[in-house]
């Protein structure tokens, strides 16, 4: 798993870190936006994309959710490509096959 901690752009005072990566486990992107932490030190999250196994594909598409809330260094999207082909996701192992079954049954359990 691969995981970036990237400065909030300027205009969002509110935000506190945006957190991007891969995650072979679920074999997508993921993107996370913290606000400030609370009274408790818990941060507050604001945004959770690629929760769901292959959610999120390419590079460009986590990229671009996350600019619009932080600052992209140069070089990024090369290296969470590089991040995916040096961990690629594998349906067949253990802890793969454990979270896509788990998910599945969260998502259709009676809320």
């Amino acid at each position: 798993m691969s995981r970036y901690s990237l400065r909030p752009l300027g205009a969002h005072t509110d935000l506190f870190e945006i957190a991007l990566g891969w995650d072979p486990g679920l074999g997508t992107y993921f993107v996370t936006v913290f606000g400030t932490p609370d009274r408790n030190c818990e941060p507050d999250i604001r945004l959770w994309r690629g929760t769901s196994p292959r959610e999120i594909g390419a590079p460009c598409e986590i990229i671009a959710i996350a600019a619009a809330y932080a600052e992209i260094p140069d070089g990024l999207a090369r290296q969470l490509e590089i991040d995916r082909l040096a961990c690629p996701h594998n349906p067949d192992r253990p802890a793969s096959k454990l979270l896509e079954e788990l998910l599945g049954r969260s998502r259709s359990a009676p809320g």
